[in-house]
This record gives C-alpha cells, structure tokens and sequence, in this order.
C-alpha cells in the first residue's frame, strides 16, 4: 500500500493517520524518494512521521486523505486517490466531501 502511494505521490499530497492506542491525528511523510528496502519496512516505517518514532502498520487504526492539505486552500483529488487505492487492493473506504479515510483496523 505504501509503496502504492508513493508511486502515486503527486496525486496523495497529504496523508494523516490515526493510530489504534491514542485519538491524536499524525501526518505521514512521504515523497517520490521514499524507498522501502529493508526488512525492517515489511512491519512498519522510522521517522516518516510527525511524531518522529517508529511506526508499525498494526498500529494505524486507519489514514487520511483530507480534501484541504493547508491553509491556502489547496486541495486534493478524493476521488483519484479512491481510484488509486483501488487498484492497489481491496481495502475499506469511507469518503464523504471533506476527506476519504482508509479504514485499516476494525474493533
């Protein structure tokens, strides 16, 4: 998935998450030149994210894709990105006008 998004970067400008054990809202850093090629990138991803600590993919309770990525306005293609993801895999989406989450863990 991750890898997907970053082949897709110019299209997923901003992408925040939630992790399961805490309600606080972070930010994925990602750009065309993120690579994941050591094992340790099959559990989960160092330093790409706004609370700058290690973070496996079991603990993302689910991401982002707001609709306004700053405070000039500028936005992105919820629908696009919907596509992208969908052609990735299967995954569970809820999009409605201000943002399209990926749900990545039930309870």
């Amino acid at each position: 998935m991750i890898n997907g998004l970053v082949n897709h970067i110019e299209k997923a400008k901003k992408i925040q998450f939630k992790k399961i054990q805490n309600d606080k809202i972070g930010e994925l850093y990602l750009d065309e030149n993120t690579i994941y090629e050591h094992d340790y990138w099959q559990n989960g991803f160092e330093g790409s994210n706004s609370y700058g600590e290690w973070l496996e993919y079991r603990e993302i309770e689910y991401l982002i894709f707001p609709k306004i990525i700053d405070s000039k306005n500028n936005i992105q293609n919820l629908e696009e990105i919907q596509l992208i993801i969908e052609k990735i895999g299967h995954f569970s989406l809820e999009l409605d006008t201000d943002e399209l989450k990926l749900i990545c863990y039930k309870i």
